[in-house]
């Protein structure tokens, strides 16, 4: 359908006018050829776009984000713990003069017959392989370091794809707002005129007002929502407050996503080797597990050796000694901290356990929320916005003929527009349920 403007005399105004109406609420593939008024906020200049499709948008967020970024320092900062835990304990050493001879007279003597020195040297030696126990528990909390790290890739991940079609979507949404209000305005001005001249009533030049403000209000409402997504995508991508991000998706891009190939049973299983939330609690639990064995090892003593020189303080002038010191394990076995550390385990294995079905529960609740909106999706039929196009068309002839009024044209105009809105939103839902299977799943199932 295009729009066709005629210079032609009228034998009425009002036939005139229902042709004008007519031709200026014409839809559908008319509204590319259609004059439209700018009602649209200033674009932004064209060095200020940023377009990226949805790989695009993850190299950027994975190399720019200052949370990721930040959060994968923790897992250099606890390889350097796993470092210091290797360290053996430093000797210490002890050394003892006279500060004043009363006998010579004389301040620090260090001569060989008027003075005496002490000289000690130890050395802590741990038993029972503790070193090597805290080295087990400082990997671990490595790993510890990495599952928090790749969680938070993962969550973050599901907020950029999420917020990324929402823009995307939200964007097409915002084209048939456009497009509808910049006819109606060019409709209500010709209404204006015309009833300023007294030729149309008052309630119809009202409607199409009325439905003018409505169509705007609703518009402002889905430009707060674009403003959001806008500025979440800023701080994902760590890009410039002032770039206008535009979400490329191509058609095939979204054919990949399909959920009847998978199965609620191995993405259960999928989720349970790829959850990095689920292996930090195995990882605690084993975590939990060395430290018991830690605690049982620290009920054994330490040794300690020594080596000392006498100066003239003993029964020889040069007193050479070597001793061996351990602490009697008769009052303190650490029984206190081993079974704190027994009921940590248990602790650990029932949250553990719980998170398990807490995980299942997400792959269960995501597939089957994908599974109705994929359902509903392919039902659709995608010749609809066209049979509505054309069906407006009927409906633009109709009226030109005054065969249907304002107010009846307003309701197929409506129609229009939320057969549109909601086609959009359909989409966005499906593309949503999808990026939820990923995050419930922890990695992509759709991959080919």
């Amino acid at each position: 359908m295009v729009l066709r403007i005629l210079s032609i005399r009228f034998p009425s105004f009002h036939t005139a006018l229902a042709v004008g109406v007519a031709l200026s609420l014409s839809v559908g593939r008319s509204f590319a050829q259609t004059p439209v008024i700018n009602t649209n906020p200033p674009a932004l200049p064209p060095t200020d776009t940023l377009k990226l499709t949805i790989n695009q948008a993850d190299e950027q967020f994975k190399a720019h984000n200052l949370t990721v970024l930040a959060t994968q320092l923790g897992i250099s900062e606890n390889k350097a713990y796993e470092i210091q835990s290797q360290l053996r304990v430093n000797p210490a050493v002890y050394v003892e003069t006279m500060p004043y001879n009363q006998q010579t007279r004389e301040l620090l003597p260090f001569k060989q017959t008027n003075a005496q020195q002490v000289v000690q040297v130890q050395q802590l030696i741990r038993l029972a392989g503790k070193r090597n126990k805290q080295l087990a528990i400082a990997r671990t909390n490595t790993e510890l370091a990495a599952d928090r790290f790749y969680d938070l890739l993962r969550t973050l991940t599901y907020q950029l794809h999420t917020t990324f079609y929402d823009l995307f979507y939200a964007r097409q949404t915002l084209n048939v707002y456009n497009q509808e209000i910049a006819t109606l305005q060019q409709t209500v001005s010709l209404y204006q005129q015309q009833f300023d001249k007294g030729n149309v009533p008052l309630k119809d030049l009202t409607r199409l007002k009325a439905y003018l403000f409505s169509l705007t209000t609703e518009r402002q409402q889905l430009l707060r929502r674009l403003i959001d997504d806008q500025a979440d995508l800023v701080v994902l991508l760590n890009t410039s407050p002032t770039a206008a991000i535009q979400p490329v998706v191509a058609p095939e891009a979204l054919d990949r996503f399909t959920i009847n190939s998978l199965n609620v049973s191995t993405l259960v299983q999928l989720a349970e080797q790829n959850r990095f939330d689920l292996k930090g609690y195995r990882d605690l639990a084993k975590q939990e597990q060395q430290n018991l064995t830690l605690q049982r090892a620290m009920a054994v003593p330490d040794l300690t050796l020594q080596g000392t020189y006498d100066r003239n303080g003993s029964y020889i002038p040069n007193y050479f000694g070597v001793g061996v010191g351990i602490s009697l394990p008769v009052l303190n076995k650490n029984q206190g901290n081993i079974q704190a550390a027994k009921v940590r385990i248990q602790s650990s294995q029932q949250l553990m356990s719980a998170y398990v079905l807490q995980v299942d529960s997400d792959v269960e609740k995501a597939f089957t929320k994908a599974v109705q909106t994929e359902q509903l999706y392919r039902t659709f039929d995608q010749r609809f916005n066209d049979d509505f196009g054309r069906l407006i068309d009927g409906v633009t002839t109709n009226y030109k003929k005054q065969n249907i009024d304002v107010v009846e044209f307003l309701d197929f105009f409506d129609s229009y527009k939320s057969s549109q809105i909601q086609f959009a939103q359909l989409q966005n839902d499906r593309m949503q349920s999808m990026e939820e299977v990923n995050f419930a799943v922890g990695t992509n199932p759709f991959q080919k």
